[in-house]
């Protein structure tokens, strides 16, 4: 039998550290995180950042078993391989040679882990401001629960912007603009607080939220940003970065910068109502460097990995409700471009995808209660549907809920609960259950 094609451990911390966000989000009922620590008539230093811990249970199915195999018409046979999907390590397993279960706990760093920035931010023209930021990343666990590993400072963020009337230049790496919009509904009403979905179980560094589960992760680049005045709520953000490497599928090789774009209106009504709208896209050529036999299962001509997001948020009083979706092609199920096997076929032909989601909140005095739902799908392509030993992932569904207790505006205690779900298009699941309960101090 052919088992499933193994994920590598280190690959997975990257790309849980890849999905995070900046903290500089702000939800409903907190305090702006920046703090002053030095002011002069045209500069002035400020710090931001937040520490915290959660414990993590996990209780489901461990990693489906292929078992199925299948007659070619020559009369050989081949063994069914699993493609992409839920991963977790399991803890212990049943008697039999079947799914298994996994049954584990873990304190963990939570959906945007420990964070601490620093900026400075001046006057350099009566109608233009400077600001220069760095932010660092660190996580409370250690890697493969060795204690003697150390957690190595993570420099997130670093960038220089300048803004004024004409609009605003950002140079450095920050977060990209694809489906940012989305993670910002993720952040704001759910998981700012929390951790959602772990991720790899045994793993460490920030976990999920809903990313993978109807949320693009925006994640962060090397780039630079040109925004345009806001004119009657209406922002156009335009962007170019680094490019990625789809190194996995063969597809790495890439030109030109990738170009990313995000277009938002905000505006707000009455004395507690706001809505805010968005669309976003990314758009970037891959090939195969090199010489490259071209044939029906091998592509040579150069793919495009491309991909849009789209929704809204929309509050009342107390009252938050956010959507969104995306469709695109060679986007994998967590962030754009993922180097990962649910991106593309045994041949590197990008499979396309699309997404929904869709996150409440009610805010009760200093409780915000939470409550949302979202699911990534995966559809095969001609050569998927030429090889049916080939299962690939279908879906991955997650339902969150929990209730965040604000103690003060820079003090937060979180409990939730989130179950994610997998399908395999030859129909294997997996359902894993994931508990957390933490506490974060920001400022």
């Amino acid at each position: 039998m052919t088992p499933a094609r193994p994920r590598a451990h280190g690959a997975c911390l990257q790309i849980s550290a890849l999905l995070t966000l900046s903290i500089a989000l702000v939800s409903p009922g907190t305090a702006v995180a920046e703090k002053i620590l030095f002011k002069s008539d045209d500069w002035q230093v400020f710090t931001d950042g937040r520490v915290g811990g959660f414990l993590s249970w996990v209780y489901g199915d461990s990693a489906p078993v292929a078992t199925q195999v299948f007659t070619n018409p020559d009369g050989s046979s081949t063994n069914e391989i699993l493609d992409g999907g839920l991963w977790s390590i399991p803890a212990e397993t049943q008697s039999n040679a079947g799914q298994g279960t996994v049954n584990m706990m873990r304190l963990r760093s939570g959906f945007l882990g420990n964070q601490l920035g620093f900026g400075v931010r001046g006057q350099v023209t009566p109608w233009t401001t400077v600001t220069g930021y760095v932010q660092i990343w660190a996580f409370i666990e250690s890697p493969s629960r060795l204690k003697s590993y150390t957690n190595n400072a993570d420099a997130r963020q670093g960038y220089a912007k300048l803004e004024g009337l004409w609009g605003s230049f950002l140079a450095g790496r920050t977060r990209t603009l694809f489906s940012r919009g989305a993670t910002d509904i993720d952040v704001l009403y759910a998981h700012k607080w929390g951790v959602g979905f772990p991720d790899v179980v045994d793993g460490n560094g920030p976990t999920l939220g809903m990313v993978g589960f109807g949320v693009m992760g925006s994640g962060f680049a090397a780039g630079m940003i040109y925004g345009t005045p806001v004119l009657g709520g209406l922002q156009l953000n335009v962007g170019l970065f680094d490019p990625a490497s789809l190194s996995g599928s063969g597809w790495n090789g890439t030109k030109y910068p990738r170009p990313e774009a995000e277009l938002t209106f905000e505006r707000k009504f009455w004395t507690t109502g706001k809505v805010v709208l968005f669309a976003d896209g990314a758009y970037q050529k891959v090939y195969k460097p090199g010489q490259c036999t071209p044939g029906p299962n091998s592509p040579c001509d150069p793919e495009t990995a491309e991909g849009v997001g789209y929704g809204g948020r929309f509050e009342l009083g107390p009252v938050h409700l956010g959507v969104a979706g995306y469709y695109g092609k060679g986007l994998g199920l967590k962030y754009a471009l993922e180097n990962a096997y649910a991106a593309n076929d045994q041949a590197s032909h990008l499979r396309r995808s699309d997404g929904y989601y869709v996150q409440s909140q009610v805010v009760v005095r200093k409780f915000d209660l939470f409550a949302g739902l979202g699911i990534a799908r995966i559809f095969r392509t001609d050569l998927d549907n030429q090889q049916p030993w080939n299962s690939v992932i279908k879906y991955q569904m997650g339902i969150n809920g929990g209730v965040v207790y604000n103690m003060t505006p820079n003090i937060h205690f979180d409990l939730e609960y989130f179950r994610a779900m997998a399908k395999w298009w030859l129909g294997e699941h997996q359902i894993l259950n994931c508990s957390a309960f933490g506490m974060t101090f920001n400022w």
